[in-house]
């Protein structure tokens, strides 16, 4: 994750997110939206924008989902 965030601007929230990843178990896509201060589509753009190194999606849902390092 860490390589994919070096490419993003300065201003980016995507190494918020990652840092938010490895200190909590446990995230969804509102509760990055809130503590990231962004929409929840902007969650899902940032998570998208992951790719491959996308965190484990630990619900195997397509609503409510929630991800996390295991």
């Amino acid at each position: 994750m860490s390589r994919i965030t070096a490419k993003t601007r300065s201003n980016s929230k995507l190494p918020e997110l990652v840092d938010l990843f490895l200190s909590r178990p446990l995230v969804t896509v509102p509760l990055g939206a809130k503590l990231l201060k962004v929409t929840p589509k902007a969650v899902d753009l940032m998570l998208a924008q992951l790719g491959g190194a996308l965190p484990r999606e630990l619900t195997g849902r397509t609503r409510y989902r929630a991800w996390g390092i295991v």
